[in-house]
């Protein structure tokens, strides 16, 4: 996906749930200023691997990865109804905190893996099939808790695909 590959927004410094304006202006944490994600990177940069395979802006690592995976745009509803439903439902109840931070850990490591498997395409293919379609059906319907039980339940199934887990010392809890 490369989506920043070279410039600030792959950088570990950059800082992407502290912007200003817009979400293309972030805090560099190094340098302590807002800088565009799209600028060259600087004599400070460290690439940060996972960054380069989500939208810095929704964070629907995993279902940015199958778009990719597939050649489908990112543009299509189902990320824009992804995305809103992070924003205006997960991310404002306490209760999925846990939740976020977790996926956040582990989302980019499973989309790194499905891009970089050159078999994943069929698999990708039935995610849309089996979770996708479902998840974004239950957020329609605004049943959210089972929207996200079974976006979880791919998740997990991707856990296990590729042998993917959470070390303790990884685990960050979103303020």
């Amino acid at each position: 996906m490369n989506t920043y590959d070279g410039r600030c927004g792959s950088c570990v410094n950059m800082n992407t749930n502290d912007y200003v304006r817009t979400k293309d202006n972030c805090k560099c944490t190094y340098r302590g200023q807002y800088y565009n994600l799209n600028e060259p990177k600087c004599c400070y940069y460290k690439y940060d691997q996972y960054k380069d395979y989500y939208d810095l802006n929704h964070r629907w690592y995993i279902v940015s990865a199958i778009m990719s995976k597939l050649g489908l745009s990112d543009k299509y509803e189902c990320v824009s109804l992804l995305h809103n439903f992070r924003i205006n439902v997960l991310e404002k109840d306490d209760r999925y905190n846990e939740i976020l931070a977790q996926y956040d850990i582990i989302g980019p490591k499973i989309a790194e893996l499905l891009i970089n498997d050159s078999d994943s395409k069929e698999l990708c293919e039935r995610l849309i099939q089996v979770f996708l379609i479902r998840v974004l059906e239950k957020i329609k319907e605004k049943q959210y808790n089972e929207a996200l039980e079974i976006y979880l339940e791919m998740v997990n199934l991707l856990k296990v695909i590729y042998n993917v887990d959470i070390k303790s010392e990884e685990y960050v809890k979103i303020k």
